[in-house]
């Protein structure tokens, strides 16, 4: 199933459509649409597609190879290839009369088999392949380091950041049913195509999750050990941390102190998750991110989330089949714990995508605010004129009219000039987004 990337697949197609050739650059968690953004760009178009990664060195380029020699119907190539330098001098001498699209998909995958591949990619391209009539296409789940961001950004013709989709596509996937069962669906799985096709909305709620989560044989139930391991050996520690995140420290000194170690110590484990998509940090509106010093953490992934806030904490009574025990705890904590946040993301969501209607105008920049306080204010945007504070309830308009003189008491704790609009927004929005 396509869904929103119709803007994505318009700058792949003008880079295919330029008189020379195009590297493009796709980066995005597991599971947000990297692949199937890629196959549906290509399902008209001359193609070379490679992944798989996960065998010897000598194996996979020869691999490589013969699929390149296979698609230019050469002779049969009875030698090892054994490096990405050997498959792309061989790519080099082919003839390519119309234009032709390779795809190195999970690249950061193949680096694993060959350390600098991207440096010789890079060498080629600058050298000879720039000029060879091609599209490539690097998609990955793992952002590069810093030192590669300068090339990256000098010889590519696009960089796209995928996110997950928002809340609105799970109407595609369920369009007969209530929104607030799409609601608890979204807080389960979020909008993975790849984890919602598994969810059987023939069954009840609490059935989906021990079909998909608590059977020692269910798809998901070692969900989080796969994510992990697909990048890194030893997760215990990366583990530790997302648990932490997950019952709610996303400040860095509170998951130190939940772990009770030192801050410094983590912050290398903190970087490879931003680095591996699985986490993000988030500041203020109006802060810098490498400079703030109120970032939170937030896992990426839903399901990565319920993973870690329930099945790594329970894991070992899962295995002796005590499942009514942990189907109490969910049942107990998933509302209030995980649905009402999802609600929250799903109206900030919405707010996003009609900004102009609802502001009445179009925001320089718009996000959450708080301070060291425990001051929090959901939504805070601006432009050069007016800044708008935004409260986000699931209560009903009683509570809103409390909630309003809140909300202008906390908006005084947000230094602006500016002049100040208010909004309450209470679950009926919700239930009436189209």
């Amino acid at each position: 199933m396509f869904l929103q990337r119709e803007e994505e697949l318009t700058r792949l197609n003008h880079s295919f459509n330029l008189p020379n050739s195009s590297l493009d650059f796709i980066f995005g968690p597991k599971s947000s649409g990297k692949t199937s953004l890629i196959n549906e760009y290509v399902k008209d178009k001359d193609k070379l597609y490679f992944s798989n990664y996960e065998m010897i060195p000598s194996l996979f380029f020869t691999k490589m190879a013969n699929s390149i020699n296979s698609y230019f119907n050469n002779s049969d190539i009875n030698f090892t290839f054994n490096s990405l330098t050997d498959v792309l001098k061989f790519l080099e001498i082919q003839v390519i009369k119309s234009k032709l699209v390779i795809i190195l998909d999970d690249f950061h995958s193949i680096i694993k088999v060959e350390k600098n591949s991207l440096d010789i990619l890079f060498k080629f391209w600058k050298n000879s392949l720039k000029n060879k009539n091609i599209h490539i296409i690097i998609s990955s789940s793992l952002l590069f380091s810093n030192s590669y961001k300068k090339d990256i950004q000098k010889i590519s013709t696009n960089i796209i950041h995928l996110n997950y989709l928002d809340f609105v596509v799970i109407k595609e996937f369920f369009p007969e049913m209530k929104r607030i069962d799409q609601l608890y669906i979204y807080s389960l799985l979020g909008t993975s195509p790849s984890n919602l096709k598994y969810y059987n909305p023939k069954t009840d709620f609490s059935e989906n999750i021990f079909n998909l989560f608590l059977s020692t044989n269910s798809f998901l139930f070692d969900y989080g050990i796969k994510v992990l391991k697909s990048e890194i050996t030893d997760i215990g520690t990366y583990s530790s941390i997302l648990y932490s995140i997950s019952i709610g420290n996303n400040k860095i000194g509170d998951i130190a102190n939940s772990l009770d170690i030192k801050s410094s110590y983590l912050s290398r484990y903190i970087q490879k998750l931003i680095d591996m998509m699985i986490i993000k940090k988030n500041v203020p509106v109006g802060d810098n991110e490498q400079t703030s010093k109120f970032g939170r953490y937030e896992i990426r992934d839903s399901t990565l989330k319920f993973w870690f806030s329930y099945i790594f904490p329970n894991l070992s009574s899962l295995q002796l089949n005590n499942i009514k025990e942990v189907s109490k705890i969910i049942e107990d904590e998933f509302i209030r714990k995980t649905v009402f946040l999802s609600y929250k993301k799903c109206i900030i969501e919405f707010i996003n995508a009609n900004k102009k209607n609802i502001l009445g105008y179009e925001p320089v920049a718009i996000d959450s605010w708080w301070d060291n306080n425990n001051t929090h204010i959901d939504l805070i945007a601006y432009d050069k004129k007016t800044v708008t504070f935004i409260q986000i309830l699931w209560e009903n308009k009683e509570i809103a009219k409390i909630s309003y003189g809140e909300l202008k008491s906390n908006s005084n704790k947000f230094k602006t000039a500016l002049n100040k609009k208010y909004i309450i927004i209470t679950k009926d929005t919700f239930f009436n987004i189209n």
